[in-house]
C-alpha cells in the first residue's frame, strides 16, 4: 500500500520513488513467500528492488538483544545502505496509526517518561513515516479498491508477543 500510494503522490508532488527494499529476517517459514511477493510487486510496477536476507535470530543471540530489537536494527541498517546505494534522500516506511497506538501503550506500560511516550516519530533523520495517520483497515480498503493483494504476517496473531497482546486484547477494550 505504501508503494502504491507513494507512486500516486509522486505524480503530483514532485518526488520520485527510486527503489523498493525488502529484508528477509528468516524468522518464519513463510518469509520466502513475502520476499517473492515483494519481488513480484517491484517487477509488476517497474521499480528496482534491493533484497537481502539475514539471520536475525543468531544476531539477536550473539548481541544479547530481543529478536524485535535485533530485527529493527538490522532492517534500518539495510534500508540506509540501500538508500545510499541508489542516492535516495528519504526512506519511507509503512508504520500506521495502529502501530503508533501499540507503541504508545507499550511504552506507557513499561514506564516511559514524557519524552519516551513520543512513540513513533513522523520523521527521524531521512526516515519518513507517511502513513502514521492511516489505519491498517484503511490500507486494506485502499488495496481492495484497486484489486491489489497483500501479505499478512501470521506471527502478528501470536499473543505471546507483548505488542500483539496490546493489539488483540488491550486496544480493542479501549475502543
Amino acid at each position: 500500500a505504501l508503494t502504491l500510494l507513494l507512486q500516486e503522490l509522486a505524480e503530483h508532488d514532485g518526488f520520485t520513488v527510486v527503489s523498493l527494499a525488502h529484508l528477509n529476517h528468516r524468522l518464519r517459514c513463510t518469509a520466502t513467500r513475502d520476499e517473492q511477493f515483494c519481488r513480484e510487486l517491484a517487477s509488476r510496477i517497474g521499480l528496482p528492488i534491493a533484497v537481502d536476507s539475514v539471520d536475525v535470530g543468531s544476531y539477536a543471540q550473539t548481541q544479547r538483544l530481543s529478536v524485535e530489537d535485533a530485527a529493527r536494527r538490522l532492517r534500518y541498517d539495510f534500508l540506509h545502505r540501500v538508500a545510499e546505494s541508489v542516492s535516495a534522500d528519504r526512506i519511507a516506511v509503512g508504520h500506521t496509526r495502529d502501530d503508533q497506538a501499540e507503541t504508545f501503550v507499550l511504552k506507557l506500560i513499561r514506564g516511559a517518561g514524557l519524552t519516551g511516550l513520543g512513540a513513533i516519530y513522523p520523521r527521524r533523520g531521512n526516515v519518513v513515516r507517511p502513513l502514521l495517520d492511516v489505519t491498517r483497515d484503511d490500507l486494506r480498503r485502499y488495496l481492495q479498491s484497486r484489486g491489489q493483494t497483500w501479505m499478512d504476517d501470521e506471527t502478528n496473531q501470536d499473543i505471546g508477543n507483548p505488542r500483539n497482546r496490546i493489539r488483540h486484547r488491550v486496544l480493542p477494550e479501549l475502543d
